[in-house]
This record gives structure tokens, sequence and C-alpha cells, in this order.
């Protein structure tokens, strides 16, 4: 097949995708020369517009160098990289750090290098993209059990655990696109019963917005001694880029000799994971800012009746075309948010995904519920 005939089938799919021309302006995204409130981003704490903290930060975005040049295991290593580890460690309990380049590297290669072919890896069917290619990788058994059900997945491990050596399973804390969280305390009581299970908990979207201390949902939940691999990421709610594995110093040893994308890597540059440290430091203070995201998102349950969970708001539509359409007159009243089509989600579940942030102000959460409403009747 010509790949001229691959992109016409991928139009004719409706999964033909295309890099936007967008200008973002904090809590605002410019397109098509028009502005919009954007609800499309991971902004969950507003730290884009944050002035305060980028001027506290000073001149040393000068004097750091802007690359690493290298992967870690080589000459990328520096003082900052260190820092950074040695600060998750100590507000995650003692937990060995170890820094990835994102939090896609970091699925992608832990469990390959984690798994071998006594190893079975049982991941809730809507854990990210970047999980499910780790798992293909790893080239050993797995199985995807339903979301959040509990039954269904020790199902599972009745079935299977008697077979294999380890059992890790898999989940997410806060689903990117439903905006639910995973029952973390039952999951990781299933390891009285089963001494051979690990967990692997992502918490992309919770680490910043989520817990007392802005450092998700495991270690608010007080379950950090109970999870074997945290993944966080500084590229969302942070405004940093790259991610960080957590875990027993022992696997964190491992990992260095055999994770494939941390060895292969460049590392990523001192002066952003200097960045990543000073929002770092800040976080278990900005108990104000995480209050007032929560609060807006208990406005707009309010408001429209929806059953949220959290700061990342689905509205279904049930069709591709209803959910280009709700997009479009949310974004005829001045809110930019784009329709979730499939391979993203599967087929019926076609939605438009909403990300509040703490830059919003209650006055434009009362207009967007409106919105909504009114989005949600003519649907």
């Amino acid at each position: 097949m010509q790949y001229s005939d691959r992109i016409d089938a991928l139009k004719a799919a409706g999964t033909y995708r295309k890099i936007p021309q967008l200008k973002v302006e904090g809590k605002y995204v410019w397109a098509d020369g028009k502005r919009y409130i954007n609800l499309a981003g991971n902004d969950y704490l507003g730290i884009s517009t944050d002035t305060d903290l980028r001027d506290k930060f000073g001149n040393r975005a000068l004097e750091l160098p802007f690359s690493s040049s290298s992967s870690r295991l080589l000459t990328g290593n520096s003082p900052e990289h260190e820092a950074l580890e040695a600060e998750l460690s100590r507000l995650y309990g003692g937990k060995s750090a170890l820094l990835f380049d994102s939090g896609y590297h970091a699925n992608l290669g832990i469990l390959p290098a984690l798994s071998d072919d006594k190893t079975l890896i049982l991941a809730d069917r809507l854990v990210h993209a970047s999980i499910i290619d780790g798992i293909r990788l790893s080239g050993r058994e797995f199985r995807r059990f339903k979301h959040n059900s509990l039954p269904d997945l020790e199902a599972l491990l009745q079935r299977f655990a008697s077979e294999y050596e380890t059992i890790w399973v898999v989940v997410e804390s806060l689903y990117s696109m439903d905006g639910d969280f995973a029952p973390l305390t039952d999951i990781v009581a299933l390891k009285q019963h089963y001494p051979q299970l690990r967990i692997y908990v992502d918490e992309a979207h919770a680490v910043g917005a989520t817990g007392k201390k802005g450092l998700g949902c495991v270690e608010d939940l007080g379950l950090l001694d109970q999870v074997d691999i945290l993944i966080g990421t500084m590229g969302k709610a942070l405004c940093s880029v790259g991610a960080f594995a957590l875990s027993g110093a022992e696997v964190r040893e491992l990992l260095v000799s055999t994770c494939r994308p941390l060895i292969f890597s460049t590392a990523l540059p001192p002066v952003c994971t200097a960045w990543s440290l000073h929002v770092i430091h800040h976080l278990p203070g900005m108990v104000a800012r995480r209050a007032h995201l929560h609060r807006l998102v208990a406005l707009l349950k309010e408001r429209t009746g929806l059953p949220l969970s959290s700061y990342i708001v689905p509205v279904h539509a049930g069709s591709e075309e209803c959910a280009v359409r709700m997009a479009e007159e949310l974004k005829a009243s001045g809110f930019f948010a784009l329709p979730i089509r499939k391979p993203t989600v599967p087929p019926g579940g076609e939605r438009v995904r909403l990300s509040l942030s703490a830059a919003l102000t209650e006055q434009e959460v009362e207009l967007l519920a409106q919105t909504i409403v009114r989005v949600m009747q003519t649907a």
C-alpha cells in the first residue's frame, strides 16, 4: 500500500490527525486569530500563569546548561538531576527516585526490564497507550481487566495465581479520559492474599493537583509502602518536562542497568530539572490553589449534574459527529476544547474532554456550566 493510500484510509476512518497551529498564553489559547479559554491542556494548577514562581527562579535559567548532550550513563548526569531525585525521595518517604525524559519513556521501559517468563501482567482496560506499548514490548503474558472492576481483577488472580511467580497489576490513579480514580486501597489489599502481587501505579494526572501535599493519590492514601512502582510526571500539573519512577532501591539499581529508554536517551537538560525541583519545592505550599481547583470541580458538578470525580471532565457524545459539534459549540462560547475520538477512546466512547485549571475563576466556570448544559441539551 502506498503512503497516500494509507493517509486516505486514515481520513476515511476518522483517525487522520494534524498538529494544530496554536499560541498558548497562560489560561488562554489563540486559534484561528481568536482567543479562547484553554480547556484542552493539563495545567491543572495554573502554574503557567504564575509569574511570581518564575521570578523566584530568577536567573538560574541563564546559568545552567540547556542540554545534557548525553545519556546519564555517559556524561549527561548533573548535580541538578541528583538534587531532584533526592528531593523526590525525601517527599515520598524514602522511596528511590529515577528520572526519565517523559512518562512515555518510563512506561515503555520499566515493565520490560522488571519482568521475565514467570511474570503475568494484569492491566486496567483504560490504562494509557504508553503502558500498553511497554507491556507489548515486554513480550510477557498479559490480560486486561474491566475498568476499575475489583471482581474482574480478582477473578483473573484466582485463575492465574498458581501459574506465575510474579503478577504485576497496572493501573492509573486518575484516568486521563474519564477523570475517575482507581480503587487503590482495595487493589493494594489484594497483596494479603497474593504474595507474588506487585502494584504499578501511573500518577501522571494526579501529581501536583491531588493530595494534601500535591504528591498524588498513593502518598495521600498512605500506600507508599505497598506500591512497588509509582510513576509521576513533571509535564502536566508541574508545567515542566520529564517524569520520575519511585521504587525500592534494588529495583532502581536494576533499572539503571536494564531500562532501555533510560540507557539510550539523552538526559533531561539541567535547566529543566532545576525548574522541576523549584516547582516541587513549592508544591506542598500550594494548598489554597488545590482547594480552589476542587471548589471549581464541585461548582461545575452542581451546575451541570455531571457525575464528576476530578478536574478532568468528560462530556460524553456517543458519536464522532456529535463530539465534533459539541466542541464547536463550546468554541463559539469562548472555550477551547477538543473532541476525543477513536483510537483514543473506543467507538461509542466519543466525548469532549475538558480540563479545569486553578487559573480559572468561578465566574468563568459558571459560564462554562451554562454552555455545557446547553450543549448537552442539543446533542
